[in-house]
C-alpha cells in the first residue's frame, strides 16, 4: 500500500536525522532487515527525544515532571501537546540535535503510527517505562541540587540502566518475536529475561567513560553509596588518580563486564536464522568490550580530560571479526570475551 505524503516526509527525516544523532548507531542499524530497521530507527529517535528532555532541557522540577507527562500523552495521541511541546522545544533548540527531534515529535509520531501496530505497542510501552523513569530521577536531582549524586546505592544504578536502556532490549526481543517467533518455550523466556543486558551493559560502559566529562558538568552517576563508603565526594572524582577513585571506576568496570558476558548469553537464545539481529547486538557489545578494555589501560583513567576512544580502525578491525563469528555462538563469545592481546 503506498505511504502517504506526510509519512514518506516522516521516514524521510528520520533517515536524514540519525546520522547527525548517533553516527554509530545509524551505522548498525543498516544490519537490521528493513522492515524491523524503519521501526527501530523510529523507536530509537523518541527515546532520544525523551533523553533531550532529560539531559539537555533543565529547569524546576515541577517543570521537568510537566514536560515528561506532556510528552507522554503526545505519544499516546495528543496531537494538541505534541505541537505545544514541539513549539516550546523551538525556542530552546539552538543547535543541539536532541533538542531538535523534540520540535520535530509531530513528525516522529506520524512515523511511529505508519508502523505495524505490535511494533506500536512495543514502542508504546518501552518510551513509557523511559519517560516514567527519567522523570523520575530528573526531577529529584533537580530537587537535590548538582553536589548530590544522580543514585543512591547500586540497586537504583541498575533500576536507571533499566529505564533508560533494559527497556529497549525487550521492545526489540518483542518486534523480533512479532515477525518470526521460534524455539521452546523456555528458550523464549530466558531470551525475554535477558533481553535487557544488552542496553544495561552498553549505559554501563557510557557510565564509566563519560565519567570524566558527566562529573565536569555536575552529573554523577557513580552511586552516593560507593562514594560514601570510599569517603569520597562527587567532585573529587575528577583530577585525581588516586587509589579511592581507580577503585570506584574498577567497581564500576566490573558491573559493565558482568553486563557484558550476559549479552554473549542473550545472543545464544537468539535463533541462528536471524543473523542480522545477533550483528545489530554483537557489534556495539563487541565496541563496548574493547573501549572498557582501553579506558583500563588509559594511564590516570578516569582521572583525564575526556573519554578513551577507540580507533576507526579498531572498531572496522571489530566489526570484521564480528561479521565472521556472528553464526556460531562459541565463536561469538570468544570475540565479546577475547582481550585485544589475544585476538
Amino acid at each position: 500500500m503506498p505511504l502517504d505524503s506526510r509519512t514518506r516526509e516522516a521516514r524521510e527525516y528520520c533517515r536524514h536525522v540519525l546520522p547527525r544523532v548517533s553516527r554509530t548507531f545509524a551505522l548498525n542499524i543498516g544490519w537490521l532487515d528493513p522492515g524491523l530497521r524503519e521501526s527501530v530507527r523510529t523507536a530509537y529517535l523518541l527515546c532520544r527525544a525523551a533523553d533531550a528532555l532529560e539531559d539537555s532541557w533543565p529547569d524546576r522540577p515541577d517543570r521537568m515532571r510537566e514536560r515528561f507527562a506532556a510528552f507522554l500523552a503526545a505519544v499516546g495521541g495528543d496531537d494538541g501537546v505534541a505541537a505545544g511541546l514541539a513549539a516550546e522545544a523551538a525556542g530552546r533548540a539552538g543547535d543541539e540535535e536532541d533538542l531538535g527531534l523534540l520540535t520535530r515529535l509531530p513528525l516522529l509520531l506520524v512515523g511511529m503510527r505508519a508502523l505495524p501496530e505490535g511494533d506500536r505497542a512495543l514502542i508504546h510501552r518501552a518510551v513509557t517505562v523511559m519517560a516514567q523513569g527519567m522523570s523520575r530521577y530528573a526531577s529529584r536531582a533537580a530537587e537535590r541540587g548538582p553536589a548530590v549524586p544522580y543514585v543512591d546505592d547500586e540497586a537504583e544504578l541498575h533500576d536507571y540502566c533499566w529505564v533508560v536502556a533494559g527497556c529497549v532490549g525487550v521492545m526489540l526481543t518483542g518486534m523480533l518475536e512479532a515477525r518470526r517467533p521460534g524455539g521452546a518455550p523456555e528458550v523464549r523466556a530466558r531470551r525475554l529475561a535477558l533481553a535487557p543486558k544488552v542496553g544495561e551493559a552498553l549505559q554501563l560502559t557510557n557510565i564509566l567513560l563519560d565519567w570524566p566529562s558527566d562529573v565536569r558538568r555536575s552529573r554523577c552517576y557513580v552511586p552516593a553509596s560507593w562514594l560514601a563508603e570510599a569517603r569520597l565526594a562527587p567532585e573529587a572524582l575528577v583530577g585525581n588518580d588516586t587509589p579511592e577513585v581507580r577503585a570506584v571506576a574498577a567497581r564500576l568496570a566490573a558491573l559493565a563486564h558482568e553486563a557484558l558476558d550476559g549479552v554473549a548469553d542473550y545472543l545464544e537464545a537468539i535463533p541462528h536464522r536471524h543473523l542480522r539481529y545477533r550483528l545489530f547486538c554483537l557489534l556495539p557489545a563487541v565496541w563496548a568490550r574493547r573501549s572498557l578494555q582501553l579506558a583500563e589501560h588509559t594511564p590516570g583513567f578516569p582521572a583525564v580530560a575526556a573519554r578513551p576512544r577507540l580507533t576507526r580502525a579498531q572498531l572496522w578491525s571489530s566489526a570484521a571479526r564480528a561479521v565472521w563469528s556472528v553464526a556460531g555462538d562459541g565463536a561469538s563469545r570468544r570475540l565479546l570475551a577475547a582481550s585485544p592481546a589475544r585476538e
